[in-house]
């Protein structure tokens, strides 16, 4: 009797200590959903954006999305790139059950679909709450996964599903989920039902009808790494890697140059090369997302654990950070809107570094035929910076007279790769186009 007392007694203080154990873990308990979704109003926003003049990855007119409260000292909103506007735009921000207030970008990302607002800390309520977020751990497939956003302008409402993967194939390395994400969710938060904590940054779906929830978001942890650079006054700007990566076809988590276009004083990464490790960071690479994830924040000297020609190899070197997307400008006038471009892979086709990004509907320029396409000539004189552009085009402002614009663009003729045309144009309200 006594040794069957002590059995039980024992079995009794073991599964205390699991239930103590279950409960203290957040990892191991799963959170009520309800009490997860209310707290996402807290620091869940909607956005409103309106652009009138786009660059080409953008259109003209108003949008709306969702972000998410990040930094409440400093008023700094986590959205989407593509909400927020890669172009010169107005924004407004709101939380929930308040009015909308001004926002402004503070950094747009040039790889990564992530963009940071900034709202004042007097527009924000006094019950907004900073998002937690899970800067350290992916989670797995099977994760249990909140979206909450204004799918379709039904506001602060949420859906559920899991995490159905990881992928490099919408662009850098993104999480799967088919946790419902649609046209309102952009920019908002992708939540654990388990620890309350955001994963994922709701980005976009597979646009088809046949589709059953295929919907990706960016990974928090990329974000994490941008917000605290920032924080630290440093420059979270993803390398300029003019680089070419092989497709990796069979999917077996191989990084390889296929073409590098990168300056003699950078690294030296040559076609074949496959990459490893960057040797400051652990953790094999297996796709570009995960190298420009790892070189963020460390451009100034890098070192690569690469195989070359079936030998391991170290090489080291230097990277240039991207330019910020909020210092871009561009040059519009008579309807067009001429900027830069950034194509990894242009000196291997030679195209100009100018390129109509935008032609305005029922214009001067759309009337007398100017399309998308890359800016060969003005006036027979090649130009390769806006400013040079502008000086000249400002001088024929003045004087009233027609200029020569010769035009680049893909041919679908079976015997040339490339097409040019000339359009004669009257310069009309040229002005710079730039974000404050």
């Amino acid at each position: 009797m006594l040794q069957r007392g002590f059995e039980t007694f024992i079995q009794a203080v073991l599964t205390i200590l699991i239930l103590l154990i279950f409960f203290a873990n957040p990892l191991l308990a799963s959170a009520d959903d309800e009490k997860i979704f209310k707290d996402a109003q807290k620091y869940t926003v909607e956005i409103k954006t309106g652009v009138k003049i786009p660059f080409m990855e953008d259109e003209k007119g108003s949008s709306s999305g969702a972000g998410f409260l990040v930094d409440k000292e400093r008023g700094w909103i986590l959205t989407n790139a593509h909400v927020a506007s890669y172009s010169p735009s107005i924004s407004q921000t709101a939380f929930f059950n308040h009015d909308f207030k001004p926002s402004e970008k503070i950094y747009v990302d040039p790889y990564l679909d992530l963009a940071i607002l900034k709202v004042a800390p007097a527009d924000i309520p006094e019950e907004a709450e900073e998002a937690s977020l899970e800067c350290k751990d992916r989670p797995s497939v099977g994760h249990p996964v909140g979206a909450f956003g204004h799918p379709w302008n039904y506001s602060f409402t949420g859906t559920r599903g899991i995490i159905s993967g990881l992928t490099s194939k919408e662009g850098g390395e993104m999480l799967q989920t088919d946790a419902p994400i649609n046209s309102g969710n952009s920019g908002g938060p992708l939540i654990s039902l388990k620890t309350g904590r955001i994963v994922g940054i709701s980005t976009s779906k597979v646009d088809s009808d046949e589709d059953q929830n295929t919907n990706f978001a960016e990974q928090i942890i990329y974000a994490c790494r941008v917000l605290q650079i920032l924080k630290d006054g440093g420059n979270p700007s993803p390398p300029k890697l003019s680089l070419v990566f092989q497709e990796d076809i069979e999917n077996n988590g191989k990084l390889i140059v296929a073409k590098s276009y990168l300056d003699k004083d950078q690294l030296q990464l040559q076609e074949g090369d496959l990459i490893q490790e960057v040797l400051t960071v652990p953790g094999k690479i297996k796709n570009e997302g995960q190298l420009v994830h790892a070189l963020r924040g460390r451009l100034e000297n890098v070192s690569l654990k690469i195989i070359r020609n079936g030998e391991s190899k170290i090489i080291s070197g230097k990277l240039e950070p991207e330019n910020f997307i909020t210092e871009r400008r561009g040059l519009f006038f008579s309807g067009v809107l001429i900027s830069s471009h950034t194509w990894r892979d242009q000196p291997e086709v030679n195209y100009p570094p100018l390129f109509i990004h935008y032609v305005e509907q029922g214009s001067l320029a759309e009337i007398k035929g100017i399309a998308y396409a890359h800016l060969y000539s003005v006036d027979g004189k090649k130009f390769k910076t806006l400013e040079s552009l502008h000086d000249h085009l400002l001088n024929w402002q003045k004087i009233k007279k027609k200029v020569k614009f010769k035009l680049m663009k893909t041919s679908n003729n079976a015997t040339t790769i490339f097409k040019y045309f000339e359009v004669p144009l009257e310069i009309q309200g040229l002005m710079v186009i730039k974000h404050k």
